[in-house]
């Protein structure tokens, strides 16, 4: 077997805690020993934030106000009076998740106001990210356009900006990425906007924001939020507005999951309480339709996990323009483009017009209030998801061949090719970088340079892949992104400098040691404490997701039973070879430990049957540990583990 193809060796690291400690905190706050291991095994130590970390989301103690925000207060003065002067605005999104949603919230919240405004999300692969000075010009001859508020996008624009100064657009810059630094003076260098709201943004006399690590989402909710209370001339806003921010919670909270922020303070309360709330109460009617396409229970209540997994990638497919390069041979793609070229040429209302974006279609989705229209729209985007999946498969087949032929031994990977999809080539480098724990640049080439690439960082790591282009730029044309995800514009030509000097990079700031993954473990759990309770008790520490993972623990000494399967593979081909056949990408199988056994799954993780079932027959008594999170399968109606990883036992 492939070296490739094996099971990374990872070291498993618990997390160390004080028994008496957690014995201590359990009596103190009430909450089970089991959590209160988990978070003594995070550093949440003091009673007083164990309690507030569990407590029910509440807006009003969880959020601060918008005015608190660096720029803020200013963005809903410019935006107050271009409402009130009766200006056409447009908000200009940007065509991830959290750029759909953060659309959908400014342009909702300016149409609660009474403004006059439309929405432009540009198309990925002919636009790129950020604002386009073409497009500007276009919105304002051709739509008549007086301001461009920016949402998830515009703080590195510098020359756009001044563009659209030129040309007599008045800009506000909503956005959460990485400003651009000046190196000789450490200052932000920024556009120069009539306003810029940003939660890192360098104001003085203003104290740093305590969440700085919002999504662009969040940032277009406090811009929200602060129009309506600059409308209302007060500190409270009309109860219209306000019915609308707490709907639009959903909306940030969907952002915050999808753009993997710290699920910590603000984001937490966002996230706590659109789960409790939102997604039940308040969903967008797209979303219902989304969700039920999608195959997800409606029953069911959602976790932060359906919503990364599950929503959050639908959606993502839209913006990722994966039809953009069909194959005039694959019927499936013909018949989703024709469906698409039918669904832009009857946009909604709101929607700029002449856009070819499939992302405006994703933001639709999150506003439309028409049933007919988001029982066209669902499906679509259900379909793209399809898509994303199939071309995904092929580019981690192609870079996994390239991988094992020239860089198996390099500190990092720069990988290029013309057969890659550029919409979708920033999944696989994140894949890549979980694998093997190293950062990874995928760049799809094209005949006219620049060409595109995105990078991903190593999980659980320090390393800062946004600094690493910088001391890098000078083989590059542009970037931009954050310290975990990036972006490139890069000449063919010099793909291989860039790759020599980032390796460097990467080699003098990551070493061999680092450089091996990590698994980190909240304890030892046996089966036997294995019930629904302790789901129970563990579920009062979500939502999980960045930063507030779901707890992993490790069973020793543990067996299988009888031999693991391969599942989630497909339908099968009629008539179809053994070979051509879809093979399943999900492990399933059984484990006993002394007289419990449970089962268990690991998701993409199909390679694991067939290394784990050949230990068997080689050694019927062999022994496995194995790494897991207990979850309640609501399908099956049983505690089951969700299987992080396993070894041989000693």
């Amino acid at each position: 077997m492939s070296a490739l193809k094996a099971k990374e060796n990872k070291i498993w690291i618990t997390r160390p805690y004080d028994p008496d400690v957690v014995a201590r905190l359990a009596k103190q706050t009430g909450v089970s020993p089991l959590v209160a291991q988990a978070l003594v095994a995070r550093k949440t130590t003091e009673p007083e934030k164990i309690l507030l970390f569990l407590a029910p989301p509440n807006l009003a103690r969880g959020l601060y106000a918008p005015e608190r925000l660096p720029g803020c207060a200013d963005a809903a003065r410019v935006l107050a009076d271009a409402v009130r002067a009766g200006k056409k605005i447009v908000v200009y999104g940007d065509y991830d998740v959290d750029g759909m949603t953060a659309t959908a919230i400014l342009l909702q919240a300016i149409q609660t106001v009474g403004g006059n405004v439309g929405y432009y999300v540009p198309n990925r692969l002919e636009e790129g990210y950020g604002l386009n000075s073409a497009t500007l010009k276009r919105l304002r001859d051709d739509e008549n356009a007086d301001v461009v508020v920016t949402v998830d996008c515009g703080i590195t624009s510098l020359k756009e900006a001044e563009y659209a100064r030129e040309i007599g657009l008045e800009l506000i810059v909503t956005d959460h990425h990485t400003p651009i630094v000046d190196p000789e003076t450490g200052k932000q260098i920024l556009p120069n906007a009539a306003a810029i709201a940003h939660p890192r943004l360098e104001v003085d006399g203003l104290a740093p924001y305590p969440c700085p690590e919002l999504c662009g989402a969040a940032v277009a909710l406090k811009l929200a939020w602060g129009l309506g209370k600059e409308m209302a001339g007060g500190e409270n806003t009309s109860p219209e507005m306000r019915e609308f921010l707490v709907r639009a919670v959903g909306l940030a909270a969907l952002g915050t999951i999808a753009d993997v922020v710290p699920l910590q303070d603000e984001n937490r309360t966002l996230v706590r309480f659109a789960l409790a709330r939102s997604f039940i109460s308040d969903m967008p009617l797209g979303l219902k339709y989304l969700i039920e396409v999608a195959g997800i229970n409606p029953n069911k209540k959602l976790t932060s996990e359906d919503v990364g997994f599950s929503i959050a990638p639908r959606l993502n497919a839209a913006g990722r323009e994966v039809l953009h390069e069909r194959s005039p041979k694959d019927e499936e793609d013909e018949r989703n483009w024709q469906i698409a070229k039918s669904l832009l040429e009857n946009p909604c209302r709101l929607a700029v017009a002449g856009q070819m974006g499939l992302a405006s279609l994703g933001v639709e989705l999150l506003v439309t209030d028409r049933p007919e229209r988001a029982r066209e729209l669902a499906p679509f985007v259900n379909n793209l998801n399809a898509t994303r999946q199939k071309l995904e498969r092929k580019i981690m087949a192609d870079a996994l061949k390239m991988i094992e032929e020239d860089f198996a031994d390099a500190p990092a990977f720069v990988l290029a090719s013309r057969d890659w999809h550029p919409g979708v080539v920033g999944v696989v480098a994140g894949r890549l970088a979980e694998r093997f724990y190293r950062p990874t640049v995928m760049i799809a080439l094209r005949n006219a340079d620049p060409s595109a690439g995105s990078a991903r960082g190593v999980p659980d790591s320090n390393f800062n892949l946004y600094d690493a282009f910088d001391a890098c730029s000078e083989h590059l044309e542009r970037f931009g992104g954050h310290a975990a995800a990036a972006g490139l514009g890069i000449k063919e030509a010099n793909i291989p400098a860039f790759r020599a000097a980032f390796c460097d990079y990467v080699e003098d700031r990551f070493s061999p040691q680092e450089r091996v993954p990590k698994l980190y473990l909240d304890g030892e759990f046996p089966f036997s404490a294995l019930n629904f309770q302790a789901v129970s008790d563990l579920d009062k520490m979500s939502p999980f997701g960045a930063e507030n993972p779901r707890p992993i623990f490790a069973a020793y000494g543990v067996s299988l039973v009888g031999q693991a399967r391969r599942v989630g593979g497909g339908k099968p081909k009629p008539g179809a070879p053994p070979g051509e056949q879809p093979v399943g990408r999900t492990f399933s199988g059984r484990f006993r430990q002394f007289h419990d056994e449970r089962r268990a799954v690991a998701f993409g993780c199909g390679d694991w049957v067939d290394e784990m079932n050949a230990l068997v027959e080689a050694d019927p008594n062999v022994k496995f540990d194995v790494a897991y999170q207990v979850v309640f399968n609501d399908y099956f109606g049983q505690v089951e583990l969700r299987l992080q990883d396993w070894r041989v036992a000693e």
